[in-house]
């Protein structure tokens, strides 16, 4: 049976630390015939949990059929989809470039318009740092692209919700109650897990 992929899904699921955890929600994912575009893991704001974040192409039917397995997996304390929800997501690029000193203006000049970093320089070579969401990667890749791209590395998509969004609707102070229940009873969940 061949997947039908309808775009790109990003998943954030908060697990518990244990050795084997990467390794069974990857095997999950391949077995059911999910290519992997990314991945991410970093530690959170609570002891003893992790985050992880993978970008995968599918579709809602799909990305709700993996939540049900991952849910499945004991360690497993909580998976958001941050596909169809107001989120912020960003990536990180390294580019090292082969520059002549009269390109290196040219390089400069594109690294302030998107607000990149340099993190080192020599005679031949820059090496940049970008910070954002893809778009903004495969916009600077395409600029750099005719100097000469000596080596690159990007890291996976990382996302949280954006709290000043309810259902779509900018945040007003009436609503904090409403907020304060949904953390609420999100802490509640993640506790009742952590002790049972």
């Amino acid at each position: 049976m061949e997947l039908e992929y309808n775009y790109e899904c990003l998943l954030s699921i908060l697990v518990e630390n244990q050795p084997s955890i990467l390794t069974r929600i990857v095997g999950l994912l391949t077995r059911r015939g999910f290519v992997i575009n990314s991945l991410a893991v970093g530690t959170t704001e609570y002891d003893g949990l992790s985050r992880i974040v993978i970008a995968l192409p599918g579709n809602l039917r799909m990305i709700d059929q993996v939540t049900r397995q991952l849910y499945k997996i004991f360690p497993t304390v909580k998976v958001f989809n941050l596909t169809n929800i107001p989120s912020i997501t960003r990536e990180l690029i390294l580019i090292k470039i082969l520059a002549s000193i009269e390109e290196r203006r040219q390089i400069l000049e594109i690294a302030k318009i998107f607000n990149a970093n340099i993190v080192d320089c020599t005679n031949r070579t820059v090496t940049l740092e970008i910070t954002g969401d893809a778009k903004k990667i495969v916009a600077i890749e395409q600029m750099l692209h005719k100097f000469g791209i000596l080596e690159k590395v990007r890291t996976g998509k990382i996302g949280l919700t954006i709290e000043s969004i309810t259902t779509g609707q900018l945040y007003k102070v009436e609503r904090e109650s409403l907020r304060r229940k949904m953390i609420n009873s999100h802490v509640i969940e993640i506790e009742t897990k952590l002790y049972l």
